[in-house]
């Protein structure tokens, strides 16, 4: 297939699949920083529009390298935590990024928006050294 052919392609399966991606040059390093939120909401019929307003608000944070969502999925493994609704990941390149996605007025308002919508919640952040 051509160049050309195939780059209408490969973004029309990227805008699909719900991750967002921010291209860096290859010797950019991976993120340091992980953002892990795990939700269990209230009303399990909300998460997709939990899900479309997190991915609005998402876009419009510069800070964000790339971070993808969507609901819990059943795979049938025992042992796994089974409790949540939807999972959300983030990514970033410094510690500085994550606490400006973490004051971004757009992250401040999803927050404000659904947190009284939530029964459970966890939070995990993990990393390399060099996200201090």
């Amino acid at each position: 297939m051509s160049r050309l052919l195939a780059l209408p392609l490969v973004l029309t399966l990227a805008a699909c699949s719900g991750m967002k991606m921010r291209v860096k040059p290859a010797e950019t390093p991976d993120p340091v920083l992980q953002h892990v939120v795990l939700v269990q909401l209230d009303d399990p019929s909300l998460a997709p529009e939990m899900l479309r307003d997190s991915r609005e608000a998402f876009e419009a944070i510069p800070s964000l390298r790339r971070w993808d969502m969507g609901p819990r999925v059943d795979t049938g493994r025992p042992g796994l935590p089974d409790w949540y609704t939807v999972g959300l990941v983030t990514s970033f390149d410094t510690l500085a990024d994550y606490r400006a996605y973490l004051e971004h007025p757009r992250h401040k308002a999803l927050v404000e928006k659904w947190k009284p919508r939530w029964k459970r919640s966890e939070i995990y952040d993990f990393g390399t050294p060099a996200a201090k």
